[in-house]
């Protein structure tokens, strides 16, 4: 059955009713202005995170952010009449689940509290199948990743490859997804999503001297730099290598990031203006009135605004400055 965009009028509307109670600048300063991380977590109820009978600690603040991801997801497929142009956002949970399971069975430790609710695949469906090896109803890139996994894991027993492996196997699951929804607006966003990672893989790998052969390694496909243009410009400084990017408009983004000597302030800056790269493309689609869009770009706004909450409580339990926090904040939606 084929919808229209007016199929979406009520969806739309009250998604924009609840972009209200995302966070704000003045809310992320008041939380920075806080002068402790429980007085910090007091606003995100304030915020509606939660309820006021649940008594969690500052220390314990992710169960809430899981909690309030589960929530934004399910109230988004509750109200879509075409679950399709959702569902992909959820493949990167997925994923993040079927690291946590295999990285607990590695370490020996429990993964419960750390797997997230709103995923494709049911938590207990997924967990047998990770831990039986069962890839029967399995999509093909994610069996085909974990089964790398393991072979690899077997000889290196290092962890980091869970995440390399599965990142690519989530991409090349999102990229089959997205070429069939044939929507413009999602293809964009995944496109300027893995261009970002690649980016920011190519410069950690740079700082962190690994050569040239390590990069296909950890290389996303479908972006819009092709992975010989990463190659090809190994050996510049990052200086050099930026005029590479000009014609996939990453030049300047790439060069306000180098300019900061200090390598773990570069990744930052890199991290920040990746993630404003991407709720900027978002902020484009925000006056849409009804559609597709307003609810892709409530899921997206929020993700973003727990990455900022995340940054916010753990530098707040660490006793790291407001000033410092500041530096690391991205733009937000609202």
């Amino acid at each position: 059955m084929s919808y229209k965009n007016t199929d979406y009028l009520f969806a739309s509307a009250y998604i924009k009713s609840k972009e209200k109670y995302l966070l704000t600048k003045e809310r992320i300063e008041k939380m920075l202005g806080s002068k402790t991380a429980d007085d910090a977590l007091r606003i995100l109820y304030e915020m509606g995170y939660g309820s006021d009978s649940e008594n969690i600690s500052a220390a314990d603040y992710e169960t809430l952010l899981f909690r309030e991801l589960d929530k934004a997801y399910h109230t988004i497929i509750s109200l879509t009449p075409e679950q399709k142009y959702f569902t992909v956002f959820l493949y990167q949970n997925d994923y993040h689940n079927v690291k946590t399971l295999l990285k607990a069975e590695c370490l020996g430790v429990a993964a419960d509290e750390l797997l997230i609710n709103a995923n494709t695949i049911p938590l207990d469906q997924l967990t047998d199948m990770v831990r039986n090896r069962n890839y029967f109803n399995m999509r093909e890139a994610m069996s085909q990743g974990i089964r790398e996994v393991i072979a690899d894991y077997g000889t290196s027993h290092d962890p980091q490859v869970i995440d390399v492996l599965l990142d690519k196997a989530c991409y090349m699951d999102i990229n089959t997804a997205v070429s069939k929804l044939k929507n413009d607006f999602i293809q964009g966003y995944f496109i300027l999503k893995v261009d970002s990672i690649n980016l920011k893989s190519f410069v950690r790998a740079k700082e962190m001297n690994k050569p040239r052969d390590f990069f296909p390694k950890i290389y996303i496909d479908g972006g819009s730099v092709p992975e010989k243009v990463f190659i090809s410009g190994y050996d510049e400084t990052l200086e050099q290598f930026a005029d590479r990017l000009v014609i996939y408009g990453l030049q300047t983004l790439l060069l306000e990031s180098i300019d900061i000597t200090n390598v773990v302030s570069k990744f930052t800056s890199l991290e920040k203006l990746c993630d404003n790269l991407l709720i900027d493309y978002v902020r484009g689609a925000k006056y849409i009135s009804f559609g597709v869009q307003p609810l892709i770009c409530y899921l997206i706004a929020k993700e973003n605004e727990l990455k900022t909450v995340r940054i916010i409580m753990t530098s707040k339990l660490a006793g790291i400055s407001s000033e410092l926090i500041r530096e690391r904040m991205s733009n937000t939606y609202v």
